[in-house]
Order: structure tokens, then C-alpha cells, then sequence
């Protein structure tokens, strides 16, 4: 039996969307995300990337072709992943179903159920489907695992349909990890009640993992559409509800000596509260050892409540990463920048954060740059969870590897990506003064000194730069100087962008 490694990562998003669309248009109903996002979820040592596709695209006749469009964006992508070190879980996100167009009209049609005493979508056909994708999969490293099917409900014999299609990838001699998603939408809590006391499965490649699902609102929907406070008030255990949830899972896999996933989970941005009950899920999933991916990412999910995609320009985390940055798995090293706590690319002589867990009192920061080149860091700070260090002027650009070691020995490591200008400012920092009667703007940062230009907007005036470049009395410091007109005043937003790239937005208050 496979055991669980303790991988982290995320729900990429958007070849799933449009459902109702079947097929649908690229880049209007669907799409396949960038490649700056594999890059960024990946200097986050989320690495696990578990990638909704839907069947009736990369499939679009039942035992028919794989279709060449899809099949391509989803080589390119898994090209992407592989580029910056994540590992790809392919997930078809059909929820047992399949969907065709007859006479004009979409009719969906269950696995295995007859429809006027025929069975229109059954076993065999989800078999076929992922015999295909084994023969284009089997022997690319990045893909980590074969997900059957997401959140399978309302079937007559998911046990049977899920063995069946299991084989029938063994017979076709590959020996990938296979994700088994549970059925009654893969429940955490319900496992128990659905599947009884024993397990089902059984691989002649011992290298698969049963797939719960876990969410923490009342209907366990993952919709929140009750507030934190609405909640509690109908579940004073609310704080717990995670932990109390997955234990059900947990302890049958136990019981079963099996290996488990978590394949979704996921908590609002609104309310702090939300992100403690996460940290108590994600204790519970920590003690078992058992890999998980959040839900979600994408770069079309917009204002959605559970997204951690970040900011357009990547320079913003959204609310719930730092509670999952506090549960990757030992040996993660993650980098962003002093000044802002975020990024995924940064600039030579920047200052930086390095997070982790049991780093040594002796640890020390080994830079290695796109030509090989190998730095120590100056270190500014250590402490067990974190190390501040610099980038040392003189390192290449391009991807750069941060391994933390201590007596010549590897106890984490992570990547991100070297550019010339990667401007970050410190919120905290700001500084207003009078001189000969005119105000002054000073803003401290990193990663800005070796621009050529800068445009500081405050509100929507653009302000006249007086000096922009290095802080001359702390290494790795940058500074601008800008003129304030006497008419700003109150809270406003700062925008920075130097050489076309922007910094992180901060809010400061004029007098």
C-alpha cells in the first residue's frame, strides 16, 4: 500500500469552468491558467497541483479520440509544472457523469444507471478514458496521480466502477498513483456511513490512496453562504468542526492500514476566524500525515471567497496563505520579500524572509543561481521558522534555488525566480517631512535599485519623483523621495511601479 507523502498544493482551476458550455470555447468558457501561476504556487511549496479537466472535453465521443486541443493545452500545462517542480494530480471533475448533446439539448447521464432500460455512460467507458490518458501519462514524472473521478454521488456501485477502471490502468501496465475519491461527494465525514467499515480496493501495484473532501460550513457545500457568526451560533463546536470532521476518515484509514488524500478543502477570506478553523483541520491532517490540496486557485475565479489565487500582478497573498504556509511539509523552504511578505519574483541585493519549521541555532542561507553560480546569503536574522537574508548583487537571473543548511547538511530548500527589478515596499515604513515648506514623500522598499524609472501615484495623482535608488545606511534597503501637494490629504493608496513592474499597494494617512 502507498503511503500518503506529505505533499501540499492547490485546486488549479479553469478547465472545469463552463459546464454548462459542453464543449465550449478556449479562453471563454474555460481555460488553462498561465504559466506564472504553476511558478508562484510553486516558490509557496504548494507543489501538489490537483487539475480539474472536464471528461467531455479531453474525451468529447465516449471511446472516441482524446481531443487534440485539450490534450495539447493540458501537455503545455503539465510542461508548465514541471518547469518550476510541481507535481500534476489529473482529476476528471465529472461527479460520475457524463454530458451529451442530442438533437441541440445537453442531457447528462449518470455511470451505470439505464436511462429507458440502456445504459448510456457506464464503466467501461471510464475506463476507456483513462487507458487513453495512461498511455499519454504513464511515463511523464510530473503527473503524480490519476484522481478517477471528482466527488462521485448517487451511484449504484461506486465501489465496483471504481475497481474496475483501477484494473483496467494496472492492465495497461502502468503503475502511477491512483487518488480513489470516496463516494456521496467524497465526505470526510459521511466515509464511515457510506463505505462501512472495510476498504474495497485492491491494486496489484499497492500505490493507491483513498480521496476525501472536507468543508467546514453546516452543509459541508464548501457555498459559506451563512456567516462565521450565523454558524456558530448553530454549532458552538464550530472552532473544532474541521479536526472533528476528517477524523472520521482518518481513523477508517487507519483501520484499513490504507494511505488517504484530502483533495479539497477550503475556508472564506472574510473573517480570521475561518483560518483558525483551517489550522485545526489542517493539525488533524499534519498528525495523520496525509497529503492535501486546497480549494481553490485559477486565474478567472475573481472575487470567489475561497480562492488564494494572488493579486493580477502576484505581488499580494490572498488572506488564507499564511495559514497554509504554517503546514507544508519539513523540509520547505518559501521566500518573499522582506518588505512586503509576498512575491514570487525578486531582484539581486534584495532583502528577503525565508519561512519554514526547525531550522538549526548555526543554519545558514545557500543561494543558487540560473548559471550555477552558488552564494552564501548574508544573513540578517535566524530563528527556528525563519531566516532573513539578502541576495547577494552579483547573482544570475532566472530561476534560483534557497537551500538551508547547517554542517554541510540540506535541512530545507525552495525556489523562486531572479529578475533585474522586483520592487517591494515596507507598509510600516513611511516617513513625511517638511522641507523649506514643501512636503516629501519617503518611501523605504527592496528590490527597486536597479531601475531606470519610477512612477509613484498616490490616489490618482501622479507625484514628482525626487530620488529613487538605494538607502545608503542599510545594505539591501532601497529608497524613494517624492513631492506631496499640499491638497493630499487622508487615507489614500500608494502605487509603485518601477521600469513597468508594480510593487505591493500599500494605504498610508496624510495629514
Amino acid at each position: 500500500m502507498a503511503h500518503a507523502q506529505f505533499l501540499r498544493g492547490v485546486n488549479l482551476s479553469g478547465a472545469e469552468f463552463g459546464q454548462s458550455h459542453i464543449p465550449g470555447i478556449f479562453n471563454t468558457d474555460y481555460t488553462y491558467n498561465s504559466e506564472p501561476t504553476f511558478r508562484y504556487f510553486a516558490t509557496r511549496n504548494l507543489n501538489l497541483i490537483r487539475f480539474p479537466i472536464m471528461w467531455e472535453r479531453i474525451q468529447p465521443q465516449l471511446r472516441g479520440p482524446l481531443d487534440p486541443l485539450n490534450l495539447s493545452l493540458l501537455k503545455s500545462a503539465i510542461g508548465w509544472a514541471a518547469a518550476d517542480g510541481n507535481l500534476v494530480v489529473l482529476d476528471i471533475h465529472n461527479f460520475g457523469r457524463y454530458s451529451i448533446n442530442e438533437n441541440g439539448k445537453l442531457n447528462t447521464y449518470v455511470l451505470d444507471v439505464p436511462v429507458n432500460r440502456v445504459v448510456q455512460v457506464s464503466r467501461a467507458d471510464l475506463a476507456d478514458l483513462w487507458v487513453r490518458l495512461s498511455a499519454e501519462f504513464a511515463a511523464e514524472p510530473a503527473v503524480y496521480a490519476y484522481d478517477l473521478m471528482n466527488e462521485p454521488h448517487d451511484l449504484p456501485d461506486w465501489k465496483g466502477i471504481s475497481q474496475s477502471v483501477l484494473t483496467a490502468i494496472r492492465n495497461n501496465g502502468d503503475h502511477k498513483l491512483i487518488m480513489v475519491p470516496g463516494d456521496s461527494w467524497s465526505s470526510a465525514n459521511r466515509w464511515q456511513k457510506t463505505h462501512g467499515p472495510l476498504g474495497w480496493i485492491a491494486d496489484p501495484a499497492a500505490n493507491f490512496l483513498y480521496e476525501a473532501h472536507q468543508y467546514f460550513d453546516s452543509d459541508e457545500s464548501g457555498t459559506y453562504a451563512s456567516s462565521y457568526d450565523e454558524e456558530l451560533r448553530d454549532n458552538p463546536e464550530l472552532a473544532t468542526v474541521g479536526s472533528t470532521r476528517v477524523d472520521h476518515f482518518v481513523d477508517w484509514c487507519r483501520a484499513n492500514g490504507v494511505g488517504g488524500y484530502l483533495g479539497e478543502y477550503g475556508v472564506p477570506d472574510s473573517d480570521p476566524r475561518w483560518w483558525a478553523v483551517l489550522d485545526d483541520f489542517l493539525n488533524a491532517i499534519d498528525a495523520a500525515q496525509m497529503g492535501g490540496t486546497f480549494w481553490a486557485a485559477g486565474e478567472w475565479w475573481g472575487s470567489y471567497p475561497l480562492s488564494i489565487q494572488p493579486s493580477d500582478s502576484y505581488t499580494l497573498d490572498r488572506p488564507q496563505m499564511p495559514t497554509l504556509l504554517r503546514h507544508l511539509p519539513p523540509g520547505s523552504f518559501t521566500s518573499v520579500s522582506a518588505a512586503s511578505n509576498a512575491g514570487m519574483t525578486f531582484a539581486p541585493d534584495s532583502l528577503m524572509s525565508g519561512y519554514g519549521t526547525g531550522f538549526p541555532a548555526d543554519a545558514a542561507v545557500e543561494l543558487t543561481d540560473s548559471a550555477g553560480g552558488v552564494f552564501t546569503a548574508p544573513l540578517l536574522y535566524n530563528s527556528a521558522t525563519q531566516m532573513n537574508y539578502r541576495i547577494p548583487a552579483g547573482a544570475a537571473l532566472g530561476r534560483m534555488t534557497a537551500t538551508v543548511t547547517s554542517a554541510g547538511q540540506t535541512v530545507a530548500r525552495g525556489t523562486f525566480t531572479l529578475d533585474r527589478v522586483a520592487p517591494a515596499i515596507f507598509p510600516s515604513a513611511v516617513a513625511i517631512d517638511d522641507r523649506s515648506g514643501v512636503r516629501i514623500l519617503t518611501l523605504y522598499g527592496t528590490g527597486w535599485r536597479n531601475g531606470s524609472t519610477a512612477v509613484l501615484k498616490i490616489g490618482d495623482q501622479v507625484l514628482t519623483v525626487l530620488y529613487f535608488g538605494v538607502q545608503p545606511d542599510t545594505p539591501g534597503l532601497d529608497q524613494i523621495d517624492a513631492e506631496l501637494p499640499p491638497t493630499l490629504t487622508g487615507q489614500l493608496s500608494v502605487a509603485l511601479t518601477v521600469d513597468g513592474k508594480p510593487a505591493n499597494p500599500i494605504t498610508i494617512m496624510l495629514p
